[in-house]
């Protein structure tokens, strides 16, 4: 049996290797485009623009809940967790899948929110078909121990 050698140079290649495999297969564009999305929707919640927010969810998205009542829990979030501040993206992963109802790429991100109050990990679920222009929210949840505490 050979042994591989696990000098630094070598694994130093295989990341090199691993990140330009990656980002050749258009994963990290992808993150980047759905970030685009999320900073908009950021942006919007910053200057109390719901119903601008809103615009980037998916229709798939209001099959659960209706617009105006979603517009209604974010500007009760800000109620409770205080203005928006700020937010990074704390962890992403990219889905690239064909299947019966539609193909597409599927974008998760993990993000830290800071909201003058309490702060806050929202995770978000944006979907971009192959005939789509733009990345759309599919799913969000908030998570934070302000809602405890309010």
């Amino acid at each position: 049996m050979k042994i591989l050698p696990r000098s630094p140079s070598f694994r130093s290649t295989l990341l090199l290797i691993g990140c330009v495999f990656i980002g050749g297969c258009g994963f990290t564009q992808s993150k980047q485009d759905a970030e685009k999305v999320l900073a908009r929707h950021f942006q919007a919640v910053a200057t109390n623009g719901y119903e601008s927010a809103i615009g980037d969810y998916s229709a798939q998205f209001f099959q659960k809940t209706t617009k105006d009542e979603w517009s209604e829990t974010l500007a009760r979030l800000n109620g409770k967790l205080g203005g928006f501040q700020g937010y990074s993206v704390d962890g992403w992963r990219v889905f690239k899948n064909a299947s019966t109802s539609g193909a597409g790429t599927t974008v998760s991100l993990h993000c830290l929110v800071t909201y003058s109050r309490y702060a806050a990990t929202e995770s978000f679920t944006l979907f971009k078909g192959t005939s789509d222009s733009d990345y759309r929210i599919v799913g969000h949840a908030i998570n934070s121990d302000g809602f405890l505490n309010e």
